[in-house]
């Protein structure tokens, strides 16, 4: 039976006047690419329920989800 090991890797929500529409986008394409070249495979992107706000208003970050076949 195959076993498997996550990483988990949170990016924040970049905000404020000199940020750029994609910043956090981009933010997330630079990790992903970067785990791959490691040996990490991109499993999934979510985006976490803010349990203080109650509701979403806006995206906070996002965790991006690794995952690697191990022995």
């Amino acid at each position: 039976m195959k076993k498997y090991e996550y990483k988990f890797i949170e990016v924040p929500a970049k905000r404020g006047m000199k940020v750029q529409a994609g910043d956090t986008f981009e933010a997330c394409k630079e990790i992903i690419v970067s785990e791959s070249k490691k040996g990490w495979r991109l499993k999934q992107v979510v985006t976490p329920f803010n349990e203080k706000m109650g509701v979403s208003y806006g995206v906070m970050g996002y965790q991006v989800i690794f995952e690697k076949e191990i022995d």
